[in-house]
């Protein structure tokens, strides 16, 4: 069966750029980052 869509490549592909975004971020910084991705301010897809 072949996969039209392959969801752990998709969520592998958000986690690694949240991570270069994320990188050397205080946690203070971190909260608001993930707020503003809740919040639609931030698009990593």
């Amino acid at each position: 069966m072949k996969k039209e869509f392959d969801t752990v490549a998709f969520f592998r592909g958000i986690k690694e750029k949240m991570a270069k975004q994320m990188d050397g971020m205080t946690l203070e910084e971190m909260r608001e980052f993930f707020k503003q991705i809740r919040e639609g301010k931030v698009k990593l897809a």
